[in-house]
């Protein structure tokens, strides 16, 4: 059997040129798709030679071939045109929700052409919504969900017959009829499942830091998240020698010390990953990983144990600086305990990646001006970058089944998940017609303005990249950073600063108009003197100059 696999696209949604080139982007491109590299290893064990399309590859070949972000571009009908020329007796598609239209275009286009090949589609966005999917795209023949290490390859070896219905975590279609079999139960020997294939990657040598997953599952049902609902609450990890000997093969084979661990929450059992942190010690090798945990899941003893092992980096979810909120979305955070834990990563050396929810049901001023202050708060921190996004109600979350009937198509479009701000026309037809399948598109009800949270965003992530330590002395000296927000706003609707740009906040323009805005609002009259205002602003003027009036 002939079958051949596709990554799913990501950087699809970034539709002009200078984002789709920005090295942030080319990274998000390069990441290997871990769900589909494990699955071509297990079809290998098989005995199958399954090959892998990389969408994003593709797309970059497209912009290469004259392809044009935000002009009339077809990315579907160029990938199409390439897919014509593929044979193969199933497609394989592995889906996220920022570009599912697309990989249901795809697989549209797929069907029209080799009417007779198997369109099957697995990962976190098919799973959650495999109903819907199969009652408006009858191009999609069957849909394996949650873990599909062990049900995807048996599925492959029934597909011509009729014993799909006997296989748990499936969803097909039988003549007129969808048929949903039995949640399939989630891996427990996770040191049994092999090595992805990541020889599948042309440029895998090149990569300078590989991604390896360690664990899967999460004990906490947090309102906003689909974790859970794809890898079930029962919280694993492979073994400390399963791990050090896979990273030891990827060293040898790529010469990659560097690895992401993948799993949501490394740290949930404080023991096991203490036993895998002193394993690494043990073998006085020099590794670096990054992984993802709880504030509340780790103690200082537990950081620097860390720190030692090689950890570089850490997400931390904090979702919201407002304690009313961090009950209501089922977060639970003690937010005193998660500022502890942060400065207690950047003493040890630790980077860390503080991330932030806007824009939930039941978010007031009150809230959203705690999280601010908790985000401004993490800037006096040297290696915490934050990071803040606008809700979207994923699909299997308790905030989708919650709100499901009240969603609005505002196209002030999530960021989550690589979503972009704006979509393809053809992607947002389908978005419209059905609700369903794209609810990660659409708006939960908030008292807030989502349009005026969008570009609450812009203004303090892109503020933070170039004046991260500005932005923290306004916040200090200035009433805070949501009233100086406030006052920016007042402020470029009279100077109508940047009114006819799309994406003003990632131009020079805006650095200038932000330095202009400071000086006028803050320096310029007769009020209370802000002594870390003047000298940093003084600071970076004069660093500038010294750049030549670059930065």
């Amino acid at each position: 059997m002939d079958v051949c696999l596709f990554s799913p696209p990501v950087v699809t949604e970034f539709d002009d040129r200078d984002v789709a080139d920005s090295p942030a982007a080319r990274s998000v491109a390069e990441y290997k798709p871990l769900g589909v590299l494990t699955l071509a290893a297990e079809l290998r064990q098989q005995g199958l030679t399954p090959r892998l399309v990389d969408l994003n590859r593709w797309y970059y070949e497209y912009l290469g071939c004259g392809g044009a972000c935000g002009n009339g571009r077809d990315f579907c009908r160029y990938a199409a045109r390439r897919l014509d020329s593929l044979s193969s007796d199933v497609f394989g598609f592995s889906t996220i929700c920022s570009s599912y239209p697309l990989t249901l275009r795809l697989a549209a286009e797929l069907k029209r052409a080799h009417p007779d090949t198997a369109i099957v589609l697995g990962g976190p966005q098919a799973s959650a919504v495999d109903l819907s999917t199969l009652s408006a795209f009858e191009c999609v023949d069957l849909i394996v969900r949650g873990e599909a290490d062990e049900s995807f390859p048996r599925a492959l070896e029934s597909l011509r017959s009729d014993a799909l219905d006997l296989i748990p975590g499936l969803t097909f279609r039988r003549g007129s009829r969808i048929i949903r079999t039995p949640d399939h139960p989630p891996i427990i020997d996770l040191d049994a499942l092999p090595l992805p294939a990541f020889d599948l990657c042309p440029e895998i040598g090149q990569s300078g830091c590989l991604p390896l997953e360690v664990g899967r599952g999460c004990p906490f049902a947090c309102a906003f998240c689909s974790t859970s609902s794809f890898f079930g609450r029962k919280f694993r990890l492979k073994s400390p020698a399963k791990v050090i000997e896979q990273m030891r093969r990827l060293k040898r084979d790529y010469n990659v010390a560097e690895f992401e661990l993948i799993h949501d929450m490394l740290t949930a059992d404080r023991n096991k990953t203490a036993a895998f942190c002193e394993a690494l010690i043990e073998t006085g090798e020099e590794f670096h990983w990054y992984c993802s945990a709880r504030t509340d899941c780790m103690d200082d003893e537990l950081i620097a144990l860390m720190a030692r092992a090689g950890c570089r980096g850490i997400f931390f979810g904090v979702e919201t600086g407002s304690p009313r909120l961090q009950q209501a979305i089922g977060k639970r955070l003690d937010l005193d305990e998660a500022r502890r834990r942060i400065r207690r990563a950047e003493g040890s050396g630790i980077h860390t990646a503080v991330s932030f929810i806007t824009g939930f049901p039941d978010e007031t001023r009150t809230d959203l001006e705690d999280t601010v202050d908790f985000l401004a708060d993490s800037l006096r921190c040297d290696r915490s970058e934050p990071q803040l996004t606008l809700l979207a109600p994923l699909a299997g979350t308790q905030i989708d089944a919650r709100y499901r009937g009240q969603l609005v198509l505002d196209d002030v479009f999530s960021d989550m998940s690589y979503q972009g701000w704006r979509q393809d026309p053809a992607d947002r037809e389908l978005i419209a017609k059905f609700t369903g399948v794209f609810v990660n598109f659409y708006a939960v009800p908030t008292p807030l303005d989502r349009r005026r949270l969008k570009e609450l965003r812009d203004f303090i992530l892109h503020g933070v990249h170039r004046f991260r330590w500005l932005l923290l002395a306004l916040h200090q000296e200035c009433g805070g950073l949501l009233k100086v927000f406030d006052e920016w706003l007042a402020w470029r609707s009279q100077s109508r600063a940047g009114e006819r740009c799309d994406f003003y906040y990632r131009t020079p323009e805006f650095r200038e108009d932000l330095v202009r805005f400071v000086r006028e609002r803050y320096l310029a009259q007769e009020v209370e003197p802000k002594p870390a205002v003047t000298a940093t602003l003084a600071f970076l003027e004069a660093w500038r100059r010294g750049r030549g009036g670059s930065g």
